[in-house]
């Protein structure tokens, strides 16, 4: 039986301390994916939804994706056969593969300006100095692992190596995006929704408003109402006007919403 009082970050820290030194990255990893869901939500709170979400934010072309997935794999694993979690979710870890158009674009947009709220960038430069922190701890494992016999059949070493090698992906990573970074909440004009902007939407169907803020896929965190531009909601919303409806595809059906206001 799961656990219903554990939060998402607990479970993420009885994994990480249940993990040998060279699969720390692992521990990282998980800890991550806790403050992006949400620090004191309960792990069976979390959907196959808020997976997908995650895992789009990796990046389909980013060197580090599909170690980072399977990292969380390990994770979503481990919690469930400790009961904290009453399903196993690892099927919905999945790194969807660019197509040859979205290689196209990364390709001649790697230069161009990454759009993002103050906050996101924030959070992205927090990130960014506590990676470059455990530089140190991670040279002193390379030296402790070469110490340890020889080098041709090391575990630890290639453990260390590969778990170094995570750790510099993302750094390389978060200095791109930081490198191009443009904070948008002073730039937003007109009338139109953008990265930035304060929305609220109605759900035809339901009768439901739903507020949000848009924000670069990097930013976006369920339960906060920051909603990624990427995502299938946000995508149809970028460009629109107040009064404006959108339909979106969901597994239920078409989703009909009306744009009731934006604001700075």
């Amino acid at each position: 039986m799961a656990n219903d009082t554990k939060s998402i970050t607990d479970a993420a820290r009885q994994f990480a301390h249940s993990l040998p030194p060279a699969r720390h990255p692992e521990g990282q990893e998980a800890l991550r994916f806790a403050r992006w869901f949400g620090e004191n939500r309960t792990a069976t709170e979390l959907r196959p939804s808020d997976l997908e979400g995650y895992v789009d934010t990796f990046g389909a072309t980013a060197p580090n994706a599909i170690t980072r997935a399977d990292a969380l794999k390990s994770f979503l694993a481990y919690a469930h056969k400790s009961g904290i979690l009453p399903e196993r979710l690892v099927s919905h870890v999945r790194v969807r593969r660019p197509t040859a158009r979205q290689r196209a674009v990364g390709s001649s947009s790697s230069t161009s300006e990454v759009r993002m709220t103050s906050a996101g960038k924030a959070a992205l430069e927090e990130e960014l100095n506590a990676l470059i922190a455990e530089r140190p701890r991670m040279a002193q494992e390379l030296r402790d692992a070469r110490a340890d016999g020889d080098v041709r059949e090391n575990a630890p070493l290639d453990a260390a190596r590969e778990a170094q090698g995570q750790i510099e992906a993302r750094i390389r990573e978060l200095e791109g995006m930081l490198r191009m970074s443009l904070v948008v909440e002073d730039e937003i004009a007109g009338d139109s929704a953008r990265i930035g902007c304060q929305i609220v939407i109605h759900n035809i169907s339901t009768g439901a408003h739903l507020s949000y803020q848009l924000v670069n896929a990097a930013e976006a965190r369920p339960g906060t109402g920051r909603l990624s531009v990427e995502s299938p909601v946000g995508q149809a919303l970028v460009g629109k006007r107040v009064g404006e409806e959108v339909h979106v595809t969901a597994p239920s059906g078409v989703v009909r919403f009306r744009i009731e206001s934006i604001a700075s």
